[in-house]
């Protein structure tokens, strides 16, 4: 088992437990991308919003662990907070990877999609000569194997 599969497992772990203990509710229901009926649509779209925000005031926790206050002298920077800060994120975040369907190895295939796609915006000039919409107004993250192909074709 992988690190990051390590890390997805004990976080479903933890919010199933949670979930159930506290809220009453399924998270394998809530997890599973075949359950589409309103009411499970509904709450997790309810538990994205809460994971979302939770992550939101985890990074303004680690914000405040670093001199950012121009107004105010900060003595030390407590690293050790910082790294904690940092992990209580990856909770939230990972439990808002597990509520889309996002496991390890989809996680993984999509990152690595989406890094070389930035990449070619990159080589192409992003911001400047490249637009991430083509003529149809459809966004480069939504054609990217088409994209991928067109790369592969232009290098041979």
């Amino acid at each position: 088992m992988d690190f990051l599969e390590l890390i997805f497992n004990k976080q479903y772990e933890l919010n199933k437990r949670i979930l159930k203990e506290r809220h009453g509710q399924d998270y394998d229901k809530l997890c599973d991308p075949d359950q589409n009926d309103a009411q499970t649509v509904n709450e997790r779209v309810k538990w994205l919003l809460n994971y979302n925000r939770a992550l939101i005031h985890e990074s303004i926790e680690m914000e405040d662990s670093l001199p950012w206050k121009w107004w105010k002298d900060m003595k030390e920077i407590d690293w050790d907070n910082i790294r904690i800060e940092l992990i209580d994120e990856l909770h939230f975040w990972v439990s808002k990877c597990q509520l889309v369907g996002l496991d390890p190895q989809k996680l993984t295939e999509l990152y690595l999609k989406k890094n070389k796609l930035n990449q070619i915006r990159q080589d192409k000039g992003y911001g400047s000569t490249y637009s991430k919409y083509d003529k149809n107004g459809v966004e480069d993250n939504k054609r990217m194997d088409e994209i991928f192909k067109e790369e592969n074709t232009s290098d041979s």
